[in-house]
């Protein structure tokens, strides 16, 4: 009898895939209707679905956002400055509508191994299950995609590496309808929060486990004094 084959290596990085939900991704959600431009968010999805189906090739784990925001929320109607929502003003994403579910061109990547959690504010990271399935997963590094790039994607970013993960971003799997944001954020990452880079590069990081070969240049990675 032959021996069992041993344990596949523990997963180091995860995919964590931010709120690409019709609200935010279609062009008849809430952000379109409050007369948003989402078409760099309508374009994203099949670069997040590229990314999901290479963790999934790979057994890696993917852990799915997706932003709920309660139509009767006291918190929000306590502040004495205009939330975001209220700025334009947006309904998006409310519990239970068609707004908050996943986007039909990714919903049916959603694998049973795959965790969805929910939040309620920005970041992936806030007051969610997120730190823990990840901790629990052994994972220290995340690869972060999805929506809004300069928002919920950054907001995510900024608490993972706070929290001591190492920090990877596919450039053009992130979206946001301002395009200086965007571009802000990225050089953000580049300067103080982990790694942009390609696909291949990915790849190749997540197959290596190694860095073998990033410069530390100014374009990429520069630590800047704070």
């Amino acid at each position: 009898m032959s021996p069992p084959d041993p344990s596949p290596p523990q997963a180091f990085a995860a995919l964590v895939v931010v709120d690409m939900q019709n609200g935010f991704c279609h062009p008849e959600g809430g952000l379109a209707l409050a007369g948003v431009d989402n078409g760099p968010q309508q374009r994203v999805v099949p670069r997040v679905a590229g990314l999901v189906d290479l963790f999934h090739e790979l057994a890696l784990p993917v852990l799915w956002s997706q932003q709920v925001h309660l139509p009767d929320d006291v918190t929000r109607r306590r502040r004495r400055i205009p939330s975001h929502l209220d700025k334009r003003p947006l309904g998006l994403c409310h519990r239970g509508t068609w707004d908050a579910e996943i986007v039909a061109d990714l919903a049916p990547l959603v694998q049973p191994q795959d965790h969805v959690f929910v939040k309620h504010r920005s970041s992936c990271f806030f007051d969610t299950t997120l730190d823990t399935a990840l901790r629990m997963l052994g994972v220290d590094t995340i690869v972060v995609c999805g929506v809004a790039t300069n928002y919920c994607v950054e907001s995510t970013i900024r608490d993972g590496y706070a929290r001591d993960y190492d920090v990877f971003v596919v450039p053009d799997a992130v979206a946001s309808s301002f395009a200086d944001l965007h571009e802000a954020t990225l050089k953000s990452v580049r300067t103080y929060y982990g790694r942009v880079g390609d696909v291949d590069e990915l790849r190749h990081f997540l197959h290596t486990g190694s860095p073998s070969g990033w410069g530390t240049s100014a374009g990429d990675g520069a630590v800047a004094a704070s």
